[in-house]
């Protein structure tokens, strides 16, 4: 997980930084009706969504007073936070860049006009809303601290000189050099992980008259999450406004398996391909999902016909999903002509038998 500093730092908050052991968020200058805004990060992890869009989630977040801490000789005093301080939303999109693996964005702190009427240290309690997307995770809790420093302004009033954002509720300790507080941790951003899945579809032939090298042409049909894609070789499959997606492709038994990532657990899939019945295969659909045990799926009849075979619709769920489309083709030679056959090669034996014994016969006179 990487710790970052966010926002323009002045000279003043850069000295503020050494004071708090490198922990502070910079407070940014006041503006317009505010006594001051502050930053912290909201990340989202994307190391387990290969191929994957980036969801579309948004966070609000609640602020509240954290608990009064007295002083003692060897830390200073935290006073309960005051006045009504907002956080603004964190949402993400589609469009948004990962890089490395990850998405970060700001979320905002502001301070309204007249929040401190007095200098000191004041401890928030910021809590971030629970998600509705089942595939993202907390990772480190949804709950932090906020300690901001607010300090006399040259105009008689305050201001916030700086901020310290922390996982837990720290109590900060003084140095015994500088004296100065030390929280002796590092900066918490607040991290989600979003993790998806992947589908692969394999084709088999076999029987005595399967065709090992002949291309058969599939259709997989995806319902899900508006506006998600996902990727298969270089191409995105986008799902539309509706949640609504497909993709075709060529497999034989020849060659690679073919593979799709970044799938949501929700989405739903079904597979169809489209071979004649006069080819004279049977089709047999089978899925494994995760580490468990292959099983068949059954046929779609409302969907299959002449043309195409459909297996009914299946759920991604929270695992790899391993689609196995086999097609048996087998033909028996006609006993008939057998019949008609071994008279002939049975004769054929016996004038072969009599020429050898004919042949020896003669060498040996």
């Amino acid at each position: 997980m990487k710790k970052k500093m966010i926002g323009r730092v002045s000279a003043m908050t850069m000295a503020g930084a050494m004071m708090f052991g490198g922990m502070q968020i910079p407070a940014l200058a006041a503006t317009g009706d505010n006594d001051g805004v502050v930053q912290f990060q909201k990340v989202l992890e994307m190391q387990n969504a290969q191929g994957a869009s980036v969801p579309n989630v948004t966070y609000t977040y609640s602020i509240s007073a954290g608990s009064a801490i007295g002083a003692t000789a060897t830390s200073p005093e935290i006073k309960a936070g005051v006045g009504k301080p907002t956080v603004s939303d964190v949402s993400y999109t589609k469009g948004d860049k990962v890089s490395d693996n990850e998405v970060t964005k700001n979320a905002s702190v502001t301070f309204p006009s007249g929040t401190f009427t007095a200098p000191g240290i004041y401890r928030y309690v910021i809590t971030e809303s629970a998600n509705t997307n089942t595939d993202i995770d907390d990772v480190d809790g949804n709950t932090r601290y906020l300690d901001v420093y607010v300090v006399n302004d040259s105009d008689g009033g305050y201001k916030i000189d700086a901020t310290v954002f922390t996982e837990t509720a720290v109590t900060p300790t003084f140095d015994e050099k500088t004296k100065q507080p030390t929280y002796g941790g590092k900066n918490e951003e607040i991290t989600d992980a979003y993790t998806t899945y992947e589908l692969s579809l394999d084709k088999v032939v076999e029987g005595n008259m399967g065709n090992k090298n002949q291309l058969f042409d599939f259709n997989i049909n995806f319902s899900g999450p508006a506006n998600t894609s996902f990727t298969f070789d270089d191409q995105q499959i986008n799902l539309d406004e509706n949640g609504t997606g497909s993709v075709s492709l060529q497999l034989a038994d020849s060659t690679a398996i073919a593979e799709i990532t970044g799938i949501p657990s929700t989405v739903t899939y079904t597979v169809t391909e489209n071979v004649s019945s006069s080819e004279g295969y049977d089709t047999i659909f089978a899925v494994k999902k995760g580490t468990g045990t292959s099983q068949n799926i059954a046929k779609d009849t409302t969907e299959s016909s002449s043309e195409k075979v459909t297996a009914t619709s299946q759920t991604m769920t929270k695992a790899d999903n391993a689609v196995i489309v086999t097609n048996t083709k087998r033909t028996v030679s006609p006993t008939g002509i057998m019949l008609n056959v071994t008279p002939y090669a049975l004769l054929a034996g016996l004038a072969s038998a009599l020429g050898a014994l004919f042949f020896r016969r003669k060498k040996l006179s």
